[in-house]
This record gives C-alpha cells, structure tokens and sequence, in this order.
C-alpha cells in the first residue's frame, strides 16, 4: 500500500505543487517535512523516473528562497519580538546567536543556516531585523537555496541507487538519513548558542583580538543583548520614544533655529531627547544634528547604551553595523554622548543611550591623537572658557558630505567633519549677544579605499583647525543663518578665510 502510494505520488501532477508548499511552509514552521520531502522526491526520481530530479532541484531551490525572503520581511517589518512565540527563551537565544555572527560573517551565516532547520528561521528573522541590505541577503539566499536543495535532492538520489528494495526503502533510509544529520546540527547549533549567552556580556573582541576603546565618544564593538521591544519594534539598543521633542531652538536666551543643509538633498528629521538629527537618506548619513547643553546640570554617568538602527526609518537609509566590520573604523559620535546628559539621573540616562542611534554616528578611523583629543573635548573646552550666560551651549555637529568622498562598502568616507558651538554672552549692558566658533576635523590623510578594502596609512594624522563659519557654509552647503555674524573670530581673518590648525587648547580663540 506505502509502495502504491509512493508511486501515485510520484506520477501524480501536482507532485511538483505539492513540494513546493512543504518547502515554503518548511521555511516558517519547522514541523513541516520540507527536507524530507525534497529527499522523498530525489529517491522517486531513481526508483521511478519520475519526476525528474532536476525539476525537484528547481522546484526545491524556488519555494526555499521564497520562504526565507519571506521570514527577512517579516523580521525588517515587525521585529524580533511582535509575537510571544518570538520571546520565548530558546528562541532569544537563537535570535542573540544569530546577531552576533551576522556581524562577524553575515554571508557564511546566511549561507549554512539555510541547511540546519532551526537556525534558518532565527537567522533569516534577524537579518531582516538587523538592516542587512536586501540586494545582498538576496543574492545568498538565492545561492544558499540552490545548493540545499541539490544537497537534499541527491541524498535520496544516491540512497535510491545504492540500496535495492524498491522506492520504500530508498524514501524510508534517505529521509532517516537527511533528518538526523539537521537534527543533530541543529542540536549542536542550541548548545552553543546557550554557552553564548551564559557568557557576562563583555565586549566582542575584533580580528587580532583588539577590543575597541569605550569612551563615550568612541564606539564599542556591538555586544549581543537579548533584544527590547517598543510599539512592537525589534530594539537592542536604545529605546525610541515617540515623544521625544529633539533640539531646541529657544534654548539659550537668543532664539536659535536649527540649521539646514542648502539644496535638494532628501533629509528625515528625528528627533531624540535634546538634540535632533537630519539624516541625508540618499548618502545614509547625518548631514546636520544640534544639540543643546546645559553644563550646569551634566550628570557624571557611566556608559550604558549599544549601537542600533532607529526603527523609525528604514534601514536601508541608515549607515549601520556592517561598514564597522572587520577594519580600523570607529563608529564616531556625532552628538557625543554626553552632551544632552543633564537634568535628573533618569532623565539623563535616556538621553545619552539615545546618542546610540546609527543616524548619530559617522565612520571615523581609529586613530587617537591629540588633534582628535582637542575636537572631542571641544564643547568643554567652550563651557569652560567662553563667558557663556547660564552655562549653555547649542552644538551643531555633522559629516562634510561631498560627491568626492571615498566610496567603501556602498558608503562615501566623509573625509571631513564640521562643529559649530553657540552661545549667548551678556556684555556690561546687559544686552544679550549670540557667540559662536567653527572647527573642522580632517581625516583625509587617513582613509586609503583603494580597491574597495579599507587601510590607514602609517603616516597618516587626523588635524583640526578653527576656521571661519563662513568657510563651513560654503564647504558643507549648510546655511547657518546668524551664526556667520556673530562669529568670534576677528573679522579680518574671517574675511581673508583664514584657517587656524590647533595644536591644542590654547590655540583656540574664543
């Protein structure tokens, strides 16, 4: 009666629709037969001829791929955490396994879980989640289902030629065979995701076992935490919050709008607490944030937050984890993490954790020298010694986005960075005045994108320089409106464009 049946189905005209229905299901859930049935299917093309095992390859490979494309939309749409089968425990850990190796090797990962039965479901969710570029998850996926379904289809055809006894026994023995060896995978695969998270959550270290600096300008290498939820959004990192009311232009005692990029560039405006981000979508980076300081109200706290995209724009307009990978680039901090700190301890806690945004990091190399220093502790060094009422500075801080920069990764190097300081002084008079300096940091010396790697030259230095805020208007196309004229640099050198490099602190003229 089994042999009678097998027959039937392997004649039968909707064999081929029937394979394809358990493949894509096998993509979902991991009760449905989909292995078994591509190895079922490569033993009746031997034993029976029919059908022909090239049809079950592509038959096989198609529904494999559509299924995984499927559960990576689900993942980049709703999350990791939408759904409570998502936030059981075995299923976190698999999600937090899956993370952390799709940052080291997203391509080796996305191309052998396609071959373990549970791995593929977390990990297909979680490249979805974590922003990895379709065009490239597709272009594995699509090779990954080829060569499973090959894998699958000829176990059966070699069992079906090797042992007699008729389609029965060739379907029982190789589907005994193909299920064991994913099962005992997958076993393994469980095991070791468990001793992932049992371990503290220290740092990752890089290739050549260098852990990255933990300043709060610098960036850490991304830890794999078990992800938080918000509005039904994946979260690991900091937690949006939708009111959230970003920069201020009323701040300081002079009423200060927050400036904009000139021109027809796509810009999204997010706001965070205290400081507002314009992310140029086309280029995936910031080309303006603004942020207000009260350096009478900063709050000393330790570093708490992990890099993460925002979930309120898509990923693909963001510049996130993998053009960090495996090279001397720093996730640099664009508004630093200190800086909207103030207020109550809860208060400044969420702000700084909402500094982790990809949307308010560029790629800086790593190379710490006390130019980079200087440009890292500027903003102090202005509440320190600029007579500024009440303690209070407004920052805008941002990437020189330039046609020219160096291509990497699909990503353009900003080759320069620009920070202007505002504040308001009051003169004997007592008239309030508005005051402000510009700075360049430059790291051209320091990017080497030749064919397409990455790579610091040995002589290479970042420079910092005070220069007129003119100069920035017209080198980052960004129109600063009174903050041009009330430049605190004289007038004489602002007019001859004068560029000051600084050595350190005291070079600075405020």
């Amino acid at each position: 009666m089994i042999e009678d049946l097998l027959i039937g189905v392997s004649g039968n005209m909707w064999a081929l629709p029937l394979l394809f229905v358990l493949v894509l299901g096998d993509a979902f859930l991991v009760v449905v037969p989909g292995e078994a049935a591509v190895t079922a299917y490569g033993a009746l093309a031997v034993t029976q001829g029919e059908p022909p095992v090239g049809a079950v390859i592509a038959v096989a490979a198609v529904a494999a791929v559509t299924g995984d494309a499927a559960c990576y939309l689900v993942g980049r749409t709703v999350g990791l955490e939408r759904w409570r089968w998502m936030r059981a425990s075995r299923v976190r850990t698999a999600f937090a396994w899956s993370r952390a190796r799709l940052e080291r090797r997203a391509a080796v990962v996305l191309f052998t879980a396609r071959f373990i039965p549970f791995a593929r479901l977390a990990v297909n969710l979680t490249a979805g989640a974590t922003g990895i570029r379709a065009p490239r998850y597709l272009a594995i996926a699509c090779l990954a289902a080829l060569a499973w379904a090959a894998y699958q289809a000829l176990i059966g055809a070699a069992v079906a030629a090797i042992l007699p006894g008729g389609p029965v026994v060739a379907v029982v023995v190789s589907v005994v065979l193909a299920v064991g060896s994913g099962l005992a995978i997958d076993t393994v695969l469980a095991r070791r995701a468990g001793r992932v998270l049992d371990r503290s959550p220290e740092p990752l270290q890089e290739p050549g076992g260098r852990i990255p600096p933990v300043q709060g300008h610098i960036s850490c290498v991304e830890r794999a935490h078990p992800p938080r939820t918000v509005g039904g959004a994946r979260q690991d990192g900091p937690v949006a919050d939708e009111n959230w009311t970003g920069y201020d232009a009323g701040f300081l005692s002079i009423p200060l709008p927050l400036p904009r990029p000139v021109g027809g560039a796509q810009l999204r405006e997010l706001p965070y607490p205290r400081f507002t981000v314009l992310l140029d979508a086309t280029r995936r980076l910031a080309a303006m944030t603004g942020v207000n300081i009260d350096g009478g109200a900063l709050q000393d706290l330790p570093r708490t937050g992990d890099w993460d995209l925002d979930p309120r724009i898509p990923a693909d307009e963001q510049t996130g984890a993998a053009i960090y990978a495996r090279n001397d680039l720093d996730r640099g901090h664009l508004v630093r993490r200190r800086d909207p700190g103030w207020g109550t301890e809860a208060e400044a806690r969420a702000a700084t954790e909402a500094t982790f945004f990809y949307t308010n990091a560029a790629p800086q190399v790593n190379v710490f020298n006390q130019s980079k220093d200087l440009w890292l502790g500027l903003e102090d060094h202005v509440l320190a010694y600029a007579d500024a009422t009440d303690q209070r500075v407004s920052v805008f801080t941002a990437p020189v986005l330039d046609s020219g920069d160096p291509q990497y990764r699909g990503i353009g190097i900003p080759r320069r960075f620009f920070k202007v300081v505002a504040w308001v002084t009051t003169p004997d008079d007592g008239m309030p005045d508005l005051a402000a300096a510009g700075f360049v940091l430059d790291q051209s010396d320091l990017l080497d994108t030749t064919d397409g790697a990455f790579a610091t030259p040995p002589l290479g230095t970042y420079r910092t320089f005070q220069v007129p805020i003119a100069d920035i208007e017209l080198l980052a196309g960004v129109d600063f409106g009174a903050l041009a004229d009330a430049d605190v640099m004289s007038a004489e050198r602002a007019l001859a464009g004068e560029w000051n490099e600084l050595d350190g602190p005291s070079d600075i003229r405020l």
